[in-house]
């Protein structure tokens, strides 16, 4: 007699456990051989102590190998060895002395399923935990591996192309950040030039009131006061314009400390108003007047110099400093005016006025000088070209003449407001290539601005549209391993629940994927060639003794086994040998006593979904329901089997097409209304029936099967759930 044989396969890396399961074994080959041999009680009980201490030693081993398991897994595990142990007691109180060998069967059969079962269910997923342990005490990156492992496929996949894809999020983040930094500081230098402008203009205006104040306090010359009036009107204007240009450029945020300075100018201009009353009845000095306007100046000027620390520290160019010298120098040119015009209109100069005129004209000097090393050639050019006008000769000849005779304290003989216009003509033009170079600046700042915006949109929509492609593919990629990966899975899932009839259509892959699907090809057509191969159904050896025994105690019995021949075990119709020897009756009898007989060929609608989403345990008790209803539906003389998966047949003596239809239609209705219940779910299905009547000269029943098949197929076609009949004339026709 056969005893159970060890297979490595139920090895899981532990010499230990192994032996120990190897051991098991042999205690129960020992019950086994025991069947065969007259068996004594007291040998039996012997082996069963035996076991009952090894499987308490192994249940110990085991849990304490599995420590590091999770909760779930060690209460099933415990409950497992629980079972087993409860299993060997109530062995003792099964074994009947009458019958020894039977029930030693019985208790070996139960207990080789319990041990088996638990080493395959349950303790073959130690080996894993083992493989983790010792990974914990090798290299950190079989470490990572095994930790890697328990992130599904596609999350990694997924995590594999974020990391790829980071690198380059990064640096486009970079450039994107850069490139809205660049155009944001542009354009921030571009609003500091229009306002480095409006100071400008602001600062010409009040060097021209400065002057005009002078000459008017010093002199008696009414064109002075006439052009001091119009002048005041300028710098309110200018002064209005300012204030406006401080609101509209709102300068905060980075500018906040350029806003803040501006705003306290603003209010010490405000105050001016008051100040001017006092010029105009004389009640200031002139140098009190040239103070104060220059106090205003200073700070105006100073304004621009920290405009142009700012822009050049946003990426301005070098064009903001000459333009602040320029202010400057436009500045010390305004001082020079207000100190001759005062000078002129008294018709001397005072020793202080001289030694501020030298000190005046080297400042200027000295700004002409700093201003050419900002400049670049062309522009320089620009500017000599500019500066070397009559207006400017002029302004140098009346201004050495002003040098020669302060040095000499002689009589003036030159009209104020003359000096005043000519070197108002020289500011004038130094304040023209001052806008200028603003607008030169501003064009460049836009063009910075535009440049960097357009990186920036570049850089977004390009790695945009960048980062959209390397997804796409990547997801195409993971989704290309994904797909055979899951049909490996329900593949075998299939081949474990006996069905297999699960092909998967990546064969023609050629690599590793496609290498896993042909063998899995492989083992499947193995096994559907033992099946055909193997004559009957095979039985573990036990079974085989189980049914000898019984196939011993009754011949009776054979007949019952002869009768489950004929019968579907699941719904409990006839199977299609049956139904096929049945119906050979039946026309038999129909040629020998005339009558109707008909066919109905029945099949269940898409019941292939119902497997795939319930399971196969649900799809056998929706047959078994289906099965049910049709019964309910027919005659009692009429005839049922089940002849294929979710197909049926019936067989209706006596019965034509119409009162076929009729009992069809009612089984359809049946069928349709019936409501199964799986666990929580409730699953409704349809049947689909062709139908077709035995025509006179037809002596088998093959034909009018043929015709109620494509029947069927007809109804599957024109949308499920209905009845065609197809009459041998129509078969004839087609």
């Amino acid at each position: 007699m056969k005893k159970i044989q060890w297979d490595e396969g139920l090895s899981i890396g532990d010499p230990d456990l192994d032996g120990e399961h190897r051991q098991l074994i042999a205690l129960l080959n020992r019950l086994i051989d025991l069947i065969d041999e007259d068996p004594d009680a007291e040998q039996v009980h012997r082996v069963l102590d035996e076991l009952e201490l090894l499987a308490a030693a192994h249940s110990r081993n085991e849990e304490r190998l599995s420590f590091s398991a999770s909760e779930d897994f060690k209460e099933e595990q415990r409950r497992e060895h629980n079972d087993f142990r409860a299993a060997i007691i109530e062995a003792r109180g099964q074994l009947r002395p009458d019958d020894l060998g039977g029930s030693l069967i019985d208790v070996t059969e139960s207990l080789v399923k319990l041990l088996i079962n638990h080493i395959i269910d349950q303790d073959l997923d130690l080996a894993a935990l083992l493989d983790e342990q010792e990974a914990k005490s090798h290299s950190l990156a079989e470490y990572l591996v095994h930790r890697f492992q328990k992130i599904s496929l596609v999350r990694g996949l997924e995590m594999l192309v974020i990391i790829s894809l980071l690198p380059m999020l990064i640096f486009a983040g970079m450039i994107m950040y850069q490139s809205w930094q660049g155009a944001s500081e542009a354009g921030d230098v571009v609003r500091l030039a229009a306002f480095s402008r409006r100071i400008g203009n602001l600062a010409h205006e009040l060097q021209k009131e400065r002057g005009l104040s002078a000459g008017f306090l010093t002199s008696e010359d009414r064109a002075f006061k006439t052009a001091l009036k119009l002048q005041r009107k300028n710098s309110n204007r200018e002064l209005a314009q300012f204030k406006a240009n401080i609101e509209g450029q709102k300068l905060e945020g980075r500018l906040g400390r350029i806003g803040d300075r501006a705003a306290r100018v603003v209010v010490r201009m405000e105050a001016l108003e008051g100040y001017r009353d006092k010029v105009d009845r004389r009640l200031v000095t002139p140098q009190e007047s040239f103070d104060r306007f220059t106090g205003l100046i200073t700070e105006l000027t100073a304004l621009t110099n920290q405009i142009a620390i700012h822009s050049r520290r946003q990426g301005g160019s070098e064009l903001f400093q000459a333009n602040a010298i320029l202010i400057q120098f436009a500045e010390m040119g305004g001082r020079e005016r207000a100190v001759v015009s005062a000078a002129f209109g008294r018709g001397y100069f005072t020793r202080p006025e001289y030694r501020q005129l030298v000190s005046l004209t080297s400042e200027q000097d000295t700004l002409a000088r700093q201003f050419r090393s900002f400049l670049s050639e062309p522009q320089w050019l620009r500017w000599r070209e500019h500066y070397s006008v009559e207006a400017v000769v002029a302004y140098k000849r009346l201004s050495d003449y002003a040098l020669e005779l302060g040095s000499g304290d002689g009589k003036v003989s030159v009209d104020s407001f003359t000096w005043f216009k000519v070197a108002t003509q020289r500011i004038n033009l130094i304040n023209t290539f001052q806008q200028q170079l603003i607008s030169q600046l501003q064009d460049e700042m836009r063009r910075k601005r535009s440049l960097s915006t357009a990186i920036f949109m570049t850089t977004v929509f390009g790695g945009g549209a960048m980062v959209f492609l390397i997804g796409f593919v990547a997801l195409q990629l993971a989704r290309s391993i994904r797909l055979p990966i899951l049909s490996l899975t329900e593949g075998m899932r299939s081949l474990t629940a006996d069905d297999k009839s699960f092909r998967i259509p990546f064969a023609n892959r050629k690599d590793e994927l496609g290498d896993m699907v042909k063998a899995y090809e492989t083992f499947r057509r193995k096994l559907i060639r033992a099946d055909m191969l193997t004559l009957g159904e095979q039985l573990g050896p036990l079974a085989i003794n189980r049914h000898a025994l019984a196939l011993k105690r009754s011949a009776a019995e054979g007949q019952e086994y002869k009768r489950l021949a004929s019968i579907d075990s699941l719904t409990g119709v006839i199977n299609r040998r049956e139904f096929m020897k049945r119906a050979k009756m039946e026309v038999a009898r129909l040629l020998r006593h005339q009558g109707d007989l008909t066919v109905l060929l029945l099949d269940v609608d898409y019941f292939k979904q119902v497997n795939d989403t319930y399971g196969h345990p649900a799809g056998d008790r929706v047959l078994k329901f289906v099965s049910q209803s049709i019964v309910s539906a027919l005659r009692e003389e009429d005839i049922l089997g089940r002849i294929g998966g979710e197909e049926f047949a019936a067989l209706l003596p006596a019965t034509d097409q119409t009162s076929a239809g009729a009992t069809a239609e009612r089984i359809r209705t049946a069928i349709e209304n019936l409501r199964i219940q799986v666990g929580e779910d409730e699953i409704k299905v349809t049947i689909s029936i062709g139908i077709s009547q035995l025509v006179p000269g037809e002596n088998a029943i093959e034909p009018a099967m043929e015709r109620a098949d494509r029947a069927l197929y007809r109804a599957k076609d024109q949308g499920r759930n209905q009845v065609c009949v197809l009459s041998g004339i129509e078969s004839m026709a087609g």
